[in-house]
């Protein structure tokens, strides 16, 4: 196989990834239809998708930089090529929390004047710096389309400030009323605007940030551009056939190697409709590093904000399987508050799942298995205290046994790192949060296990998808283990597997509260 040089690493630059890479996943038709119908934009995608470089892709557009978009959809349209001035504006990379009185507000004040002097140095334009960045920026909205051509806004991660300080309310609050100014600007200058473009993780835009402004056309959950970022099945096997065709028989042929990426890197949906895409920073590296099956989007780093989340909010982490939510609910916030599954699906740990079109409501869960896995690590790293170093010395042995199907080995080994969990996450103790436990140092194994899963007759607690088997887990406390199994067979939950194909394992769990472990359990093959 030839191997290719692949944008890996975050390559954020448009003009640079044209000339200096194999490989651009075209999505110039999207950008097309957006700046020839709409006069601003806001989308909203996880970290890892792509945001950054399609803001560079749009700034090479207006550029007129028209000789790296030949041979792509755009060039093929009838956009008219003009060059306009740019004001790019990318509040990513940097921690805006305080540690003095203000600091955090200067910060964001600092930043936005710095890339200001940026734009105005590129025009030759000569506005003075200030502390009031609202005026700031209209004036030289104004000079450079007085002086060259109506003036193109993209603003990047425009909700870094807000989510690096989500936990820090005066803060949060004193920092938003900054940025409401700066953008109410963007009303103010519609006529010396030709196109708008704003990007973020979160949908704080739609509520009362952007409350003095246009309000942008959000295109986040908008059909057509469901695939603006990532790699729909189509494009990964058009524009990556050298690296498939190249380690299909390490996995077995070309249909077992397809049905494996799918598994582990795609899976994320951004809107009802039925067209999944890869994540581009997962599926980028699998290739570049010899197909390697590897959670690399986790390990990219986790955000810091969702800790914050976590630490500041009581959660039910049990409640994040196939949680449920009206199309309002992913912008339902208020100015200093944002609710749990939004804020995953918006960080790329929850994804569309289904959609009820009767009630109006999204069912969410995990993507796919780099997801699951790496949120269950993030859980029990920063959350329920597990030591993942210490569960990976045996994390061999315990994928082993249930492979296997040596349920008693399975417990022996399960049993000493459930002492290492902590419960504080509930002033409630219950069979929900031990399942939570059990669950995550499953999914930190890199197995699926699947919560809360609806039947005809009832809801089994977990289901564990292991190679040749699968195992229905009841989970009982302070309770006899028989009425655990006896439960799985009178509500018959092993049916909705019986066309499967694999060995179907009930089991009985049962914990002690006052233990806080497992006590007991038996299985039924």
């Amino acid at each position: 196989m030839n191997k290719r040089k692949l944008p890996i690493g975050g390559i954020q630059t448009f003009s640079e990834l044209r000339r200096e890479y194999d490989v651009y996943v075209d999505k110039t038709q999207h950008v097309y239809n957006m700046a020839s119908r709409y006069k601003a934009v806001f989308l909203s995608r996880p970290r890892r998708f792509g945001k950054s470089l399609l803001c560079s892709t749009i700034a090479s557009l207006f550029r007129n930089e028209k000789e790296i978009f030949e041979g792509l959809a755009i060039s093929k349209t009838d956009w008219k090529w003009e060059e306009y001035p740019i004001i790019h504006i990318d509040l990513s990379g940097q921690n805006f929390t305080e540690e003095k009185d203000g600091e955090g507000v200067s910060a964001v004040i600092e930043r936005i004047n710095e890339q200001l002097d940026n734009a105005c140095k590129c025009y030759g334009i000569l506005v003075e710096k200030s502390d009031f960045i609202g005026v700031r920026f209209s004036r030289i909205i104004e000079e450079m389309s007085r002086k060259i051509n109506r003036v193109v806004v993209i603003i990047d991660e425009y909700d870094n400030p807000l989510l690096s300080t989500i936990n820090q309310v005066e803060l949060n609050k004193k920092i938003r009323e900054e940025l409401k100014g700066f953008f109410s600007v963007l009303k103010s200058s519609d006529q010396y605007l030709r196109f708008t473009f704003i990007t973020g993780v979160t949908k704080f835009a739609q509520v009362s940030l952007f409350s003095g402004a246009n309000q942008a056309n959000d295109i986040s959950m908008m059909s057509e551009y469901c695939d603006i970022c990532g790699i729909t099945q189509k494009e990964l096997e058009e524009n990556f056939a050298n690296e498939i065709d190249g380690f299909a028989e390490k996995y077995g042929g070309r249909e077992n190697y397809l049905a494996e990426l799918k598994r582990y890197y795609n899976g994320y949906f951004f809107t009802k409709d039925k067209i999944s895409v890869y994540n581009p920073y997962g599926i980028l590296n699998h290739f570049d590093k010899e197909a390697e099956f590897t959670p690399y989007w986790s390990l990219s780093g986790t955000p810091s904000f969702l800790l914050k989340y976590l630490e500041k909010k009581d959660v039910n982490t049990v409640e994040i399987e196939n949680a449920e939510m009206d199309a309002g609910g992913f912008a339902d916030y208020k100015d200093d508050s944002i609710s749990l599954f939004p804020l995953l699906y918006q960080a790329g740990y929850l994804t569309i799942a289904d959609y009820d079109e009767r009630l109006g409501t999204y069912k969410l869960n995990y993507p796919n298995i780099d997801v699951r896995k790496s949120l269950a690590e993030f859980m029990a790293r920063n959350y329920s205290k597990a030591e993942v170093t210490v569960m990976k010395s045996v994390s061999i042995r315990l994928v082993r046994t249930l492979l296997d199907g040596k349920v008693d080995e399975f417990f022996g080994l399960l049993k000493p790192y459930l002492h290492k969990v902590d419960y504080s996450l509930s002033s409630k103790i219950t069979e929900y949060y031990f399942e939570f436990a059990v669950s995550n140092i499953i999914n930190m194994l890199g197995l699926v296990c699947v919560n809360e899963v609806h039947t005809a007759n009832g809801r089994m607690d977990s289901v564990i998808f292991a190679g040749d088997y699968i195992y229905i887990f009841e989970f009982k406390t302070d309770k006899l283990v028989e009425d655990a199994l006896w439960q799985i067979e009178d509500k018959d939950y092993a049916s909705i597997y019986a066309d499967s194909g694999k060995k179907l394992v009930k089991v009985g769990v049962v914990f002690s509260r006052e233990l806080r472990n497992i006590v007991e359990w038996k299985a039924d093959v």
